[in-house]
């Protein structure tokens, strides 16, 4: 997986969780239909990176956008933000990819 198909697969999951979000608050629930794609999605992430990578795709994707709508933050080991944009997940993730 190259930085493109990265970002497209990131950016239409952004999509979908925004989606389902907006629907949820007008009381339509689609977890039980969403949750097959979400089981395909996480096993081709699982088959393109190690655990720690997928965490940090899990987190910038569902744990970053906080409930107060405050984005939640992560630094590295020296208190440098990543995980920020795209760009930065990727760099953060790149040394967990699977060859």
């Amino acid at each position: 997986m190259d930085f493109n198909q990265f970002k497209i697969i990131i950016e239409s999951l952004e999509k979908l969780r925004e989606r389902s979000h907006s629907l949820y608050q007008l009381g339509v629930d689609l977890m039980n239909y969403d949750e097959t794609y979400h089981i395909v999605i996480s096993t081709l992430i699982e088959s393109c990176f190690t655990e720690d990578g997928k965490g940090w795709i899990d987190w910038y994707l569902y744990e970053r956008p906080g409930f107060n709508g405050k984005l939640n933050l992560a630094t590295d080991e020296n208190g440098n933000e990543i995980c920020h944009n795209i760009e930065s997940l990727w760099e953060t993730i790149k040394p967990y990819r699977k060859q």
